[in-house]
């Protein structure tokens, strides 16, 4: 294993990879462009996981724009100009890109039989997944949805029930699509977040609360991690969910339910008022979804 090692990008893969390192002892530093890391997460949450990996030992640099990368003396050294523009340098033993990825479609000559392709040379597919080849369908992260393994077995299902089925599954019926950061905690997602539900104009409450606040989990004392934060938006006129950030053990499992009630039109005082199986992770709806914080 490295004795050190940098990472650029603090993103999902990034800090996931960050999060296992550093539970070998492995000193990880991480260099983030922007000027927080999880930028599409609320800033409550992207910063309740900060604070999680900060404990665990990781050192976040943000604001770094990396410009090279060279070795020396058996050491990668990254190069970066920090955030007030004054350039910097770190020494690691190995350096992890955790940039971002493209699809694998350069010189598969496509368009020689007429298969287009999106600027960030992903296939171009319709709802059913058929490229502009309609005998040509793509599947996976090469058609440029989100990149996540059952997210390729729905497109399995998709072009299935097109070559032998009704023909009518398509990608519009994907609705509370959750992801997951495996993190230690993990940090589970689904729905809008306050910002997104906020900027659309929604009426919105948020229900939260901290993991270690509630009385209604002891699992997660039972576990022995009570890090992390549980949080919901909620529509004030409908009482529908409209999204869900669940930072905490479990918190892969949990998202699942969740994303089902989304799904079923389970409203959030529904979730609150079901009887879970004690001692469970899903006991905490009772009390998360009763605190209303704005």
């Amino acid at each position: 294993m490295p004795r050190r090692i940098t990472i650029i990008g603090g993103g999902y893969q990034g800090l996931e990879f960050a999060s296992m390192l550093s539970r070998y002892d492995i000193p990880v530093t991480i260099l983030e462009s922007r000027d927080r890391v999880l930028s599409r997460e609320d800033e409550d949450v992207a910063h309740a996981v900060e604070q999680i990996l900060r404990d665990s030992g990781i050192t976040f640099v943000t604001g770094a724009r990396v410009t090279g990368v060279t070795d020396a003396d058996g050491q990668a050294v990254v190069h970066y100009d920090a955030a007030d523009g004054t350039p910097a340098t770190g020494e690691a033993e190995a350096v992890f890109a955790a940039t971002g990825r493209t699809p694998r479609t350069t010189g598969l000559r496509l368009e020689a039989v007429g298969v287009r392709t999106t600027a960030s040379g992903a296939i171009e597919v319709d709802e059913y997944l058929r490229s502009s080849r309609p005998d040509i369908f793509a599947i996976g992260d090469v058609n440029g949805g989100p990149q996540f393994t059952y997210v390729s077995l729905d497109d399995y299902r998709i072009v299935a029930d097109q070559l032998t089925g009704e023909g009518k599954r398509s990608t519009a019926d994907r609705v509370a699509v959750p992801y997951t950061l495996f993190m230690t905690p993990p940090l589970a997602r689904v729905g809008l977040t306050e910002q997104q539900a906020r900027t659309a104009g929604l009426p919105v409450r948020v229900a939260a609360k901290d993991v270690a606040a509630l009385k209604a989990m002891p699992r997660a004392s039972i576990m022995g991690d009570t890090r992390g934060m549980m949080k919901f938006v909620l529509d004030a006129d409908t009482d529908e969910i409209l999204g869900a950030a669940i930072l905490s053990i479990d918190a892969q499992e949990l998202i699942n339910t969740v994303a089902l009630a989304m799904r079923a039109g389970v409203t959030a005082a529904t979730l609150r008022d079901s009887i879970w199986t004690h001692p469970s992770s899903t006991e905490a709806f009772n009390e998360v979804l009763a605190t209303i914080v704005r």
